[in-house]
């Protein structure tokens, strides 16, 4: 009943309404629907942490937990995603055995199909019982359209739109991988003679997507070692081949270690992005073309 009356209060006073927030990016069952933008630091107590099992959520599923740390006079915590309207007030739980003292929230969540796919922020405040919040805690997530891809090592490219975006990745050997070139592999040696497996050393690029200005569902590129990649420093760029008569476009790029997101970016492509002359096959969208994305070291 306690908790009860505290998130009514906290919604009274504080612009929640009956509406239930199913047009929301963010999902958390059992919780107070807070319309609006996530609120300020009003010199409340603070949200201390902020973390998550996982570094990424699959789209439309609730079931990634989240754990946030908050200071003692806090007796509400509300959730939300940076850059989105809306957020959820949950009361605060009684300490664990790993923070004696400091009250916690932990709640399930989920992120629904009008999160643009990739990079985003989590984000909690702490609120007392006369409603100020405090400064909020932060934890950086993936949103994916599906499971992460398969490989020990894999990166991906992804967008939604009708541009003609290509991959372009180099990796620790020097070697690039992208549309016209779609694995890593160097040139054979003249004389030598080659292994026909030995391509799957290398990474490869699974296809090229929006090839052409002809639409995909789901636009997206993927280069995969499915061996041990070798280890060094890797770059990451993303090349605007066209604009297919797209005014702009938004792209975002992840990398993934056996499974496990280890970077990821987000970018926009406009026109002036497009170079080359469109008679030329290649243009300037062969080797090194594309804007810096990432880069990373194994």
């Amino acid at each position: 009943m306690r908790h009860a009356w505290l998130l009514a209060a906290l919604a009274a006073c504080d612009a929640a309404s009956s509406d239930p927030g199913l047009d929301t990016v963010l999902s958390i069952p059992n919780a107070q629907f807070r319309p609006g933008p996530f609120p300020q630091d009003t010199g409340g107590p603070t949200a201390l942490s902020l973390a998550t099992r996982h570094p990424n959520i699959l789209i439309e599923t609730v079931n990634e937990r989240a754990n946030a740390y908050l200071e003692p006079a806090a007796r509400a915590a509300v959730f939300g995603i940076e850059g989105y309207d809306g957020a959820w007030i949950v009361p605060a739980g009684p300490p664990d055995f790993s923070a004696p003292g400091l009250p916690t929230a932990n709640v399930v969540l989920g992120v629904r199909a009008a999160i643009e796919p990739g990079p985003f922020t989590l984000i909690v405040a702490a609120a007392n019982a006369e409603g100020a919040y405090g400064a909020p805690a932060t934890a950086p997530l993936v949103a994916d359209e599906e499971p992460e891809p398969a490989g020990e090592l894999a990166i991906r490219l992804v967008w939604d739109g009708e541009a003609d975006l290509d991959l372009h990745v180099i990796d620790a050997l020097g070697g690039e991988v992208y549309a016209e070139k779609p694995n890593s592999m160097p040139p054979p040696v003249p004389g030598m003679p080659v292994d026909p497996t030995d391509y799957l050393k290398f990474g490869i690029l699974d296809h090229d997507g929006n090839k052409a200005c002809r639409r995909d569902g789901r636009p997206r590129e993927t280069v995969a070692w499915t061996m041990a990649p070798p280890e060094g420093e890797y770059v990451v760029r993303v090349d605007a081949r066209s604009m297919c008569g797209s005014p702009g476009q938004s792209w975002a790029v992840m990398a993934y270690r056996n499974g496990e997101l280890i970077g990821g970016a987000r970018g926009f492509a406009a026109p002036a992005d497009v170079r080359g002359d469109s008679a030329d096959p290649l243009g300037e969208h062969g080797p090194g073309a594309g804007v810096l994305a990432l880069r990373f070291s194994l």
